[in-house]
């Protein structure tokens, strides 16, 4: 059995996908947030009623327990005081293989096995779908453990792209790039790594672009300028600096 929040849910078995009825679905994906751990009844409750529960709350979730054991298999979910818990495998779940490949690239990186590192984090950005727990937004937990998933792909882009462009290959960056900057309009880091890397293969007049249109972000969005390192990697772009092969990424 294998469980997919890098975007919408999806439980997939031997069978094929594992359909559920959405307050089954909500149960799953609040669970899911902790696997292998016990989580409580009330904790559970309040996820999955936020505002005010019904009387009938600990029994209608002792229900959906039921139903979900039904779905999942009964050794799959075990009641555990003060709550259940809900047994995940190795490799079972997406979000904890991405976070594995991604710590190990890291890792790899740190120890000047670059062509290692680089390859374990792009199969560990290849994983994600969309956004983690999609169709869940509406539930507390599922929104903390979506910012904090994203959080660690965003870190993981930049590390890969500035070791991608270190090892002079901003080719293979510039697809991934386009798409979560586009995503994530508000990331300086991943906007100077496409720029440096369109740059890099020749395309400066996109590179510009890339730069002009997260001015226009900002200031739209936010009513801010650009970061003085934006700005200077603009300059160079623009000047065709001989030094920007050699530049790397330093917040001011």
């Amino acid at each position: 059995m294998r469980f997919h929040v890098l975007g919408r849910l999806e439980i997939h078995t031997g069978d094929g996908a594992l359909p559920l009825p959405p307050k089954i679905r909500d149960l799953l994906a609040v669970l899911l947030c902790n696997p292998n751990q016990t989580v409580s009844a009330d904790r559970l409750i309040d996820a999955l009623w936020p505002c005010t529960p019904p009387r009938t709350a600990t029994k209608t979730l002792q229900g959906y327990v039921h139903h979900l054991r039904k779905a999942l298999g009964a050794a799959r979910l075990e009641s555990r005081r003060p709550g259940y818990v809900l047994s995940v495998g190795p490799g079972e779940l997406d979000a904890e293989s991405f976070t594995s490949r991604a710590e190990s690239g890291r890792a790899a990186i740190a120890a000047g096995l670059a062509e290692e590192g680089t390859a374990a984090i792009r199969a560990a950005l290849a994983m994600w779908r969309g956004v983690p727990y999609e169709g869940q937004e509406h539930l507390g937990p599922t929104q903390a453990e979506a910012f904090r998933l994203t959080e660690l792909r965003l870190t993981a882009a930049e590390e890969w792209a500035d070791a991608e462009l270190a090892r002079g290959r901003p080719a293979s960056i510039v697809g991934e790039l386009h798409g979560i900057v586009a995503d994530h309009p508000f990331r300086e880091r991943l906007r100077a790594g496409l720029m440096r890397a369109l740059y890099a293969m020749g395309r400066s007049v996109e590179a510009l672009e890339v730069g002009r249109e997260g001015r226009r972000v900002l200031a739209d969005e936010l009513g801010l300028d650009p970061s003085p390192t934006l700005r200077r990697l603009e300059h160079a772009i623009l000047t065709h600096d001989p030094a920007l092969g050699g530049q790397v990424w330093a917040s001011t």
